[in-house]
């Protein structure tokens, strides 16, 4: 267990920080999850970080701070943000363009870019559906092509090397050997990888009491998931776009809006809980990782979680758009909202 409690907590917060910790626990050993890592980010500074359980059942060893996990969807919320930046904020494109002018490939002929980004359906409902998220990935590589930047180096240098996420890697395979865009990468990059994928938790498939690695997790990117991280990582992506360096605020505050009358914005869930505004993001690789990530903005407070198992999200009803479904976001918002 790796904990950190910043002096920006205030004296309230560090009486909770253990109380939250143990509930925290609690509900992972009941959700037989067998490593979780956590982090809650006050005023874009990381407030308190642990890790529970094991990142590896097998080898004993302990999750933590800085273990690195698939963090499947919430890859969407960092898409969205490279796409808004480096494609709608640069005129590249706009939010109501369809795909399949900007890709070689589209879900439909009629889905935009806004459908795609807000989970809006053909029939103009929400409808939450990651392989239509998917499509995006085509969407960035064409309007960054003057670069002549695959995804995941977009994914890399547009957001990792500029908020300095150093244990963050854009997808598994990006170590293959035979991978198409490996030459992308300098020795130094892929070395870094590297190591944190040697370090990457283990995941694994719950089933009642039973816990069995599993081998079959993708290891390829694309705009709705693949791409790795930690919680510490997540956090300073957190304080980018708080702080203003990925996107403009104009662009954020159109970003965390409903869209019309759906619970998203542009790659993010938004709803409302007692009066208070948040905006959150979940991911789910079905026997394998789980994540979820919770801003309370009018509290200028995030919750970050990591787990390899899918036990942080499989059991409650995400993809319907209602966070509070969740007994881990629903102990963090009694604990520290109200």
């Amino acid at each position: 267990m790796s904990v950190v409690v910043a002096p920006y907590a205030s004296a309230q917060q560090e009486l909770t920080f253990p109380l939250f910790e143990r509930y925290l626990d609690a509900l992972r050993v009941q959700a037989n999850i067998p490593g979780m890592s956590a982090a809650i980010v006050q005023d874009e500074h990381v407030a308190w970080a642990t890790g529970l359980g094991f990142a590896d059942v097998e080898r004993l060893v302990r999750a933590r701070s800085d273990t690195p996990y698939h963090i499947s969807g919430l890859t969407e919320a960092l898409s969205g943000a490279l796409i808004l930046e480096q494609c709608v904020e640069t005129g590249h494109l706009g939010l109501d363009d369809r795909i399949e002018q900007r890709a070689l490939t589209a879900p439909d002929p009629t889905i935009t870019v806004r459908d795609a980004l807000t989970h809006r359906s053909s029939g103009g409902g929400f409808k939450y559906d990651p392989n239509r998220y998917a499509a995006l990935t085509g969407v960035a590589e064409a309007c960054i092509q003057k670069d002549l930047m695959p995804f995941r180096q977009a994914l890399s240098e547009k957001v990792f090397d500029r908020l300095s996420m150093l244990d963050s890697v854009p997808a598994q395979n990006v170590e293959d050997a035979s991978a198409d865009d490996r030459g992308q990468f300098n020795t130094s990059q892929l070395d870094r990888f590297s190591g944190v994928i040697k370090r990457l938790a283990v995941p694994y498939s719950v089933s009642g009491s039973s816990v069995t690695p599993n081998t079959g997790v993708s290891k390829s990117v694309n705009a709705a998931t693949g791409a790795i991280s930690t919680v510490l990582d997540l956090a300073k992506f957190n304080s980018g776009l708080e702080g203003a360096v990925l996107l403009h605020r104009e662009t954020m505050a159109e970003m965390w809006s409903n869209a019309g009358g759906m619970p998203t914005g542009l790659g993010w869930f938004v709803q409302n809980y007692n009066g208070q505004t948040l905006y959150w993001q979940f991911g789910n690789t079905p026997g394998a990782y789980s994540s979820l990530i919770l801003k309370v903005p009018s509290r200028h407070l995030t919750l970050i979680l990591l787990a390899n198992s899918d036990g942080l999200s499989a059991p409650f009803a995400l993809q319907d758009g209602d966070v509070t479904s969740s007994l881990f976001a629903k102990t963090f918002l009694r604990l520290f909202v109200g």
